[in-house]
Order: C-alpha cells, then structure tokens, then sequence
C-alpha cells in the first residue's frame, strides 16, 4: 500500500499533541535537581524526599485510571485540554509551596495531570497518524518526554548555584499554557467521531488530516471497527479472545519502569555523588549529559521506526540495556578508582539502548495492539500499571541501595530486563506499516 500524504495541519496536530509528553518529562525530572535543595529548605527526611518524588506517581496514577473514561466519554480534544489545565495549577502551587503538605499537594495535582497525559496522548497521536507514518508520530511523544527531562536538566543546572527550586518548577507553566491555548484548535479523532455517531464531522476531519485519499478505500473498515454497537465494556476487555494482548500491554507497561529508568531519571545526581561526583553542580551536570543523550537517541528510533520496524529495535535497545547495566554494576561491586567515568559512560549507555526500544516503543504498542471498542479501557489498565511500577521503583530505590547496596541493585535491573527480553521476543508481534483496524484483525484473529 502506498503511503499516505499527510496535511500541516497533520503536523501542528501532532506538536500540540506531544507538548503533553514534554510536559510528562518536565514533571517527572524537575524534581531530580531540585530535591538537592528541597531537602534542606524543608528540613525533609530520606522518606520524605522519597514521598516528594513518588507523590507525583500517586497522583498520576489516579490520573491514568480516570483517562481512558474521560477520552472515551467526552473525546481524546477535551481529555488533552483538561490535563494542561491541571497541569498548569499543579505547578502554580509547586511554584509557591511554603510547606511540605503545599509541596506534596502540588507534586499530586502536577502527577494527576501526566496521569492524563501518559494515556491520551499517545492515544490521540495513534487515532490522527497516516499508517506509515504512525511510528514516527507516535514517537514524537516519547521524544518530547525525552526532551522535557533534558529541559529540567538544563533548567536545574541554571538554578544550581542560587538554589531557586521554585524557579526550577516554574518554567513548566510555559509548555502547559502553549498546549492549552494550542489545544483549542486542535481535531478531535476521527475514530472517536466515528464511534460517537459524528460520520461527516470524521470524514471531514480526514480530509483535513491527509492529502491523499487511500482511507476512502478503508472507510467501510474503519465504520465497522468503529460501529458504535461495538463499544466494549469491562467485561469484554477481560474475554479470552483479547486475554493475550492485554496481558502483552501490562507487561510491556511493567518492563518499561521495572528496568530502572525512572530510578535513573529522578535520581541521576544522587547516584552521580554516590559515584564521586563533588559538588551538587557537578552532578546535575553530569545528569544534563544523560538527557542529551535521551534526546538523541530517541531522535534515531523515531527515525527508524517505521523502516526497520518495532521489534528489531525492541530487541535491541533490551540487549543494550542488559550489558550496560551489568558493566555498571560490577563497576560499584569492584569499587574502581575509575568508577566516576564508569558510571557516567554506563548510565548513557543504558539510557540510550532505553530510548532507542523500550523507551518509546511501550508507548507506540499499547496504542496499537487494542481493538477501538476497548482501547481506552485497556490503555488505562496498561498505563496504570506503568505508574504502578513507576511509584514502586521510585520509592524503593534508595532503600534498595541502602539494604543490598548500588551493585546488587543495578545487577537487579539487568536481571529483569534479560526477563523483557525473553517475553518479548517471544510474544511481541510487528506492526509496522498496518492499519490500526488491521491489527486489531490480526491480533483479535
């Protein structure tokens, strides 16, 4: 099938769109250079800097639950403007905390919001994209996270020497604002109209989002796949015919946390001063270079994507994952001279073998593999679970340390990664350059 021609209204779509994912990556990574300053401010305790991290996971969690209903409901448009908008609050009043409750409040606004956005997001870009393009556009939203987490990281260095953490807050009203504002002129799905009974305003909405016209060929497809008879309930979600790809979901959401990247992003400096690092500003700095290179590597899977394909990246990324992580661990077990550049050169390894596959990768497949009639349902229960393991991690993380020590704690990562790897070899199917109708076909067949 020859591939479809896309608008520039396609193209402003998918940078409104993606502006939640900058916004994810902001949300989660300011805290990593502000937590330096935070705890003396508030005099926090190790549990307490564990809770001003993992707040933010709580609320996202209760965020990813109520997404799938709200996008379902009142459409994938008005999901994404409701989360700026919180988002915008949660970090107004992180901005101007003059307490630990005020802090923990905003940290739960701001995480409610990506809660959100974790799902509809991805969700919104699969429902607009071209086919072969899909991989692509999708990708996008891991690649504004990535550059959101590298934005905190530059950010928290500007701030470093003043320790002006509300400052380091602040500047994730910029992107929340523009996503708002921008949000209001963006297309809602046309698979969402489809489903709700809006056929002219879906076939309209195409002709807006593409040049060409090949989807006219699949529009009776794409009416059936979309019938709102088929709209599935929490029963159908859990039918044995669909048993195999949501538990593929769910573990996929699982890998992506469970290998240790958040431990990585939220707490880059601490193990940089655990490495050796001196000084705070030494540490952050080391940290904005394991943003670059999030960034640039997510930029060569994003470009790859739809030519080699999900899982050959997949499976790669993982392999890269494995070795590094092991290279690290051993490094802090044999208590090199050198481990300082040692954990810098192992931590950017692992980071980019991450955004290459499973980093953004997660993100495109649970998009893809759910039938329309259930996707938001299931898009919830997989992006649950992502903060699910998320919060573990991130609350467990230090006390891992502390308990069995840096070395066994990574050499636990490598393990669980070598256990994502297996799974997915074995279960995780291609999609590249399919219809979403078609692998719903195929996976359901």
């Amino acid at each position: 099938m020859r591939k479809e021609r896309y608008t520039f209204y396609t193209l402003y779509s998918v940078f409104i769109g993606s502006l939640g994912g900058f916004l994810y990556g902001f949300q989660l990574a300011c805290v990593a250079g502000a937590l330096i300053f935070l705890s003396p401010a508030f005099r926090l305790t190790p549990l307490q800097e564990g809770w001003v991290v993992s707040m933010l996971l709580v609320g996202a969690f209760g965020g990813a639950l109520c997404a799938g209903t709200c996008a379902d409901r009142f459409g994938r448009k008005k999901t994404i403007l409701l989360s700026a908008a919180l988002c915008i609050a949660g970090t107004l009043l992180l901005s101007f905390a003059s307490s630990y409750a005020l802090l923990l409040a905003g940290r739960a606004i701001a995480g409610f919001s990506i809660g959100v956005i974790s799902l509809v997001t991805p969700l919104y870009l699969a429902e607009i994209s071209p086919p072969h393009s899909r991989g692509a556009f999708v990708s996008f939203n891991q690649l504004a996270i990535t550059l959101g987490i590298l934005a905190a990281y530059l950010i928290s260095l500007g701030y470093a020497k003043s320790g002006d953490w509300q400052m380091m807050f602040a500047w994730g009203l910029a992107p929340a604002l523009i996503q708002l504002i921008g949000g209001l002129f963006l297309p809602e799905t046309p698979s969402w109209l489809l489903q709700h009974h809006r056929e002219e305003s879906g076939i309209a909405t195409l002709k807006k989002l593409r040049i060409d016209h090949q989807w006219e060929s699949c529009l009776d497809e794409m009416k059936r796949s979309a019938s709102p008879h088929k709209k599935g309930g929490w029963k159908t979600l859990f039918q044995s015919r669909l048993r195999l790809v949501l538990v593929l979901g769910l573990a996929l959401s699982a890998f992506q946390q469970i290998t240790g990247i958040n431990a990585v992003i939220y707490f880059a400096p601490k193990i940089f001063q655990i490495a050796g690092f001196a000084s705070a500003s030494s540490a952050i700095f080391a940290s904005v270079g394991i943003g670059v290179i999030n960034v640039l590597s997510t930029l060569f899977s994003v470009f790859l994507l739809d030519r080699l394909g999900r899982r050959p990246l997949l499976l790669t990324g993982l392999i890269g994952m494995v070795v590094s992580l092991l290279v690290l661990s051993l490094a802090f077990f044999l208590k090199s001279a050198a481990i300082a550049p040692i954990a810098l050169i192992s931590l950017m390894s692992y980071v980019a073998f991450f955004a290459i596959g499973l980093g953004p990768i997660t993100w495109l497949l649970i998009a893809e593999i759910y039938p329309l009639a259930v996707r938001g349902k299931a898009m919830t229960l997989a992006v649950g679970m992502s903060w699910m393991s998320n919060y573990l991690i991130s609350l467990i993380f230090l006390d891992l340390i502390g308990i069995f020590g840096t070395s066994s704690t990574f050499c636990l990562f490598a393990v669980i990664s070598i256990i994502a790897l297996i799974v997915i070899w074995r279960y995780v199917p291609e999609t590249k350059g399919k219809r979403l109708e078609e692998i719903e076909n195929e996976l359901v067949r």
